[in-house]
């Protein structure tokens, strides 16, 4: 076959790409989160069925950290950060991305999690705050802007405390 030949099928190739891409991009909230602007909001269902809503951090701000069990980094480190809570008192919320409930309440139990779970199931919030793997922790201060992001696990006690630090200095 000669290259123009080819063109025609080429061609078609990037116009179904293209709407593939479209389709699945449809579905990605479009306020992203982006360092030194507003975290995007949201509300989500806890371990109880409440909602938690992002904006009632506002005032105080908040570690946010996505998460799932089956994650090892993440079983490493939220007994950490569960750590830092009790001996700062800096907010925690802890989203789970794509867990049932009851594998969650287990995780959360069996590490006596003190602060507040939610429940991203549908990911979308993982989506729309750029988590590509996991952990991923963000610092959203008391304005409510995103001043800090952490990708991968938090091994040292004297970073989860550096990154709290932040929350309550600015």
């Amino acid at each position: 076959m000669t290259i123009r030949k080819l063109i025609p099928y080429f061609l078609l190739l990037v116009l179904v790409g293209g709407g593939v891409y479209t389709l699945i991009e449809a579905d990605v909230p479009r306020d992203k989160a982006v360092l030194g602007q507003a975290a995007p909001l949201f509300s989500l269902k806890d371990l109880q069925g409440d909602n938690i809503e992002l904006s009632s951090y506002k005032g105080k701000g908040v570690l946010l950290n996505f998460w799932a069990s089956w994650c090892n980094p993440c079983v490493n480190e939220l007994p950490l950060l569960n750590e830092a809570y009790k001996l700062t008192g800096v907010d925690v919320l802890a989203v789970n991305v794509g867990e049932k409930a009851e594998t969650v309440q287990q995780f959360v139990d069996r590490y006596e999690l003190g602060f507040p779970v939610v429940l991203d199931a549908s990911r979308k919030i993982k989506k729309q705050y750029l988590a590509i793997g996991l952990p991923l922790t963000l610092v959203i201060n008391a304005k409510g802007e995103l001043i800090e992001r952490h990708e991968g696990e938090l091994t040292e006690m004297v970073d989860i405390l550096n990154l709290m630090r932040k929350i309550s200095d600015d």
